[in-house]
């Protein structure tokens, strides 16, 4: 069953980098998207995550160390990765795209989804609130991953394979949290450390972008819903 969900997410990352033909990657859609799949995070964390990782833990203090160690490693990525975690690519970098290497946005990006899958899976169960969030999170950005390198002048086929190297990393990230005896040892403050980096990478796409200071009703609405589908959500 656990084989299914992976492939289920390797393959929404795949797919999801086709929509780049039929989504302008600067349009209002994406941009909707994301923000949808950071407020999807944002409240995945707050009511699923957080209480979790402190009623379980005998050492609130230290989670909370590794939550602040996971803001600023995410901080960190996003200097290689240009942003493209938020759905879109920092507007000095979206306008130089032939003076720098895609690949570099690759590496950062396929970092984060490698952390991010060490909290996708929970004993021998996925964590389903947070893996429809990553999925959700994953639309604009495999779009942004696919239009770097073809606006880099890469071939269609050089950019799938490109795309499909950040969607194996959260694949691979998923089995080492699972299967790795150091990290099931420590999976609260694995966990935690994660969780900084999805705080970050959610507040970030809800308010780093050109709108995000005259918010309009219909931005307010998608966190809403999103907020509303997070609550809604069965949780043990």
């Amino acid at each position: 069953m656990l084989f299914l969900w992976l492939a289920i997410l390797f393959l929404s990352a795949i797919i999801s980098g086709g929509l780049f033909f039929v989504f302008n990657a600067g349009g209002k859609t994406l941009k909707y998207i994301s923000i949808f799949g950071g407020a999807f995070l944002l409240a995945v964390c707050l009511v699923d995550m957080l209480p979790r990782i402190f009623t379980q833990n005998g050492n609130p203090t230290l989670c909370a160390a590794f939550i602040l160690g996971g803001f600023l490693v995410q901080l960190l990525l996003e200097l290689v990765s240009h942003g493209a975690e938020h759905g879109h690519i920092h507007n000095e970098t979206s306008h130089n795209l032939s003076f720098i290497i895609p690949l570099t946005i690759l590496i950062g990006i396929s970092i984060h989804a490698f952390f991010e899958g060490f909290a996708l899976i929970e004993g021998d169960n996925i964590n389903t609130s947070l893996f429809t969030g990553v999925i959700l999170h994953n639309i604009p950005v495999s779009i942004v991953i696919v239009s770097s390198f073809i606006q880099n002048g890469s071939s269609k086929t050089k950019s799938f394979f490109m795309l499909s190297i950040f969607a194996v990393m959260g694949v691979v990230g998923a089995m080492m949290g699972h299967y790795s005896d150091l990290i099931m040892r420590y999976s609260a403050f694995v966990q935690a450390f994660v969780v900084g980096i999805l705080l970050h990478v959610a507040v970030s796409t809800l308010f780093d972008s050109e709108e995000s200071h005259h918010y309009n009703l219909v931005r307010f609405l998608i966190v809403v819903a999103a907020f509303a589908l997070v609550l809604l959500l069965p949780y043990p």
